[in-house]
């Protein structure tokens, strides 16, 4: 069995086992010395959901070291062949190992996150050939995948936080202000206060299932 962190709509137990029907023993954690950043392009938004390079709102969340940070992520179990269909899903992260402490029994263990990659480290160590980048990217999206001026995906940001407000206030809070826009300096706590049309987030029809 492969032990898997969730940092964004997994947290929400239900679209974890969407995304993985046979998980097991799933549970919060935390997860000292990283935060959440909305910094990578979401191919997916482009090839499923209308997104438009025409427009900045076209991230979706990562991960990155910040040493005086901690977030509450989900955990769990799975098959070897389960993870790999997982990998397949979020191939365009880097895939780390963490240490992790469980939220209720402050058991410590660890567990494979995704985390931040760059564009030059994806084409050469994942997509070996440009036309296997064509087929995972290309076709789709055009620009560079990690980025510091693009603004979270509307309806993905509200599906993070409608799974996020599941597991209480806690977690929720916790999400609003360890996450931060790819400029790295605004929490998404301050970018749903700028932004009035995210206001009413927990009313969003997210239309998704990750």
């Amino acid at each position: 069995m492969i032990s898997v962190v969730g940092y964004g709509s997994l947290l929400s137990e239900q679209s974890a086992r969407q995304t993985v029907p046979e998980l097991e023993n799933f549970r919060l954690v935390r997860v000292p010395g990283y935060r959440r950043i909305f910094n990578k392009v979401g191919v997916v938004f482009f090839s499923r959901h209308g997104a438009s390079e025409a427009n900045l709102d076209i991230a979706s969340c990562s991960t990155e070291p910040a040493h005086d940070t901690e977030i509450i992520c989900c955990q769990f179990e799975c098959s070897e062949e389960a993870f790999a269909d997982l990998y397949e899903r979020e191939h365009r992260f880097r895939w780390i190992e963490v240490d992790t402490v469980s939220l209720k029994q402050a058991e410590a263990a660890t567990g494979r996150m995704c985390t931040g990659y760059s564009d030059a480290e994806y084409r050469l160590n994942k997509c070996i050939t440009a036309s296997e980048y064509h087929r995972r990217v290309g076709q789709f999206y055009s620009g560079p995948l990690w980025r510091e001026d693009i603004l979270p995906f509307p309806r993905y940001l509200a599906f993070c936080l409608q799974s996020a407000a599941t597991q209480g206030d806690q977690v929720l809070n916790n999400f609003l202000d360890t996450t931060f826009l790819a400029d790295g300096m605004t929490t998404i706590r301050q970018h749903i206060a700028d932004t009035p049309s995210l206001h009413d987030w927990r009313s969003f029809d997210t239309g998704y299932s990750y």
